[in-house]
């Protein structure tokens, strides 16, 4: 029997209406890979698992669903990481589909031996992707450059277009933090970039498949949940002394930069959900997140801009 390469793993949840339409697009972008698909409810209350098992079953996916009780998506995920047979996994969001990738992922992976793999957002960053693949010289970044990167120009890897070896993940024991419902992608993919000496950026421009996506918004509001994010970027840091104590710049982008930004977002989300100014810089207080919103000279004006007009004249403030 032909060894597994990739296990794909999907966390869902009452979404029995656009199952099948994930699925079918699913199985196009695995036509060609030997895989397995590992579905993770996460407490559905409809008939999405019964959907799952009877499209799966007639499609002829390999793979199963798992009921996960009334999970989060990251407890979901590291379900996933557990029951998973591939030498590789990647993870699906029904919101967030990307197509054409995972052939390519997983040659640049079988071919540079790598951890961890992701692709680019346009050509210009493609062509210096496929320059590096022409020299073993350079073709390995380490992952903290990448991690400065994302900080300080905002070139964020979406967890729904890693690819991860997974014998790294488990040798590392790097997993999501499941009480998290913000940050914790954020912060799985740092730890990631952090533990790996083998991290490679793929040749291929990223594309969404919005026909395919699921459209529904999520309806549940943040709340104060939203600074969970918050302690995602503070246990970064944490990591960052213990893994790369020599690498001070990096140290200060994520507590200079990071933090204050999610520390904004989370005001913005908040306003946005209408809470007024007061209450909202009372949380702040509370939770002792006023220290962390000073401005520094690496940030992005436009976020030390907003960090001293909510300091300073909080009443003239608009969330983003």
């Amino acid at each position: 029997m032909k060894a597994t390469e990739l296990s794909l793993i999907l966390p869902v949840k009452n979404v029995e209406e656009e199952i099948v339409g994930v699925l079918d697009f699913i199985q196009k972008q695995t036509e060609s890979v030997s895989s397995e698909l590992i579905v993770v409810d996460m407490g559905s209350t409809d008939r999405t698992v019964l959907q799952a098992v009877r499209r799966m079953k007639d499609m002829g996916l390999h793979g199963y669903v798992i009921q996960n009780g009334n999970s989060t998506a990251s407890a979901a995920l590291n379900t996933g990481i557990q029951k998973a047979d591939g030498s590789y996994v990647s993870f699906v969001f029904a919101r967030r589909l990307y197509e054409n990738f995972i052939s390519v992922y997983l040659e640049t992976a079988k071919r540079t031996k790598a951890d961890f793999v992701f692709g680019c957002t346009g050509r210009e960053e493609a062509r210096a992707a496929e320059r590096r693949s022409l020299s073993s010289a350079i073709l390995h970044r380490g992952g903290g450059q990448y991690l400065k990167n994302w900080v300080l120009h905002g070139s964020a890897i979406d967890i729904s277009a890693v690819l991860i070896r997974r014998g790294f993940l488990l040798d590392r024991q790097i997993e999501f933090e499941e009480s998290c419902r913000y940050g914790y992608s954020e912060e799985f993919i740092a730890r990631c970039l952090l533990l790996s000496d083998s991290v490679v950026q793929a040749p291929v421009v990223l594309k969404r498949n919005e026909i395919s996506e699921l459209k529904r918004g999520k309806q549940k509001p943040a709340g104060t949940d939203i600074f969970q994010r918050v302690e995602s970027v503070l246990r970064v840091a944490d990591a960052v002394r213990t893994n790369c104590p020599g690498d001070t710049e990096l140290l200060r982008l994520i507590e200079r930069v990071r933090a204050p930004q999610a520390v904004m977002n989370a005001v913005d989300v908040l306003l946005r959900e209408g809470n007024d100014i007061r209450s909202v810089r009372g949380c702040l207080q509370a939770f002792g997140y006023n220290h962390l919103l000073t401005v520094d000279r690496r940030m992005d004006p436009g976020l030390r801009k907003s960090i001293l007009l909510w300091r300073f004249s909080p009443g003239l403030y608009r969330p983003k």
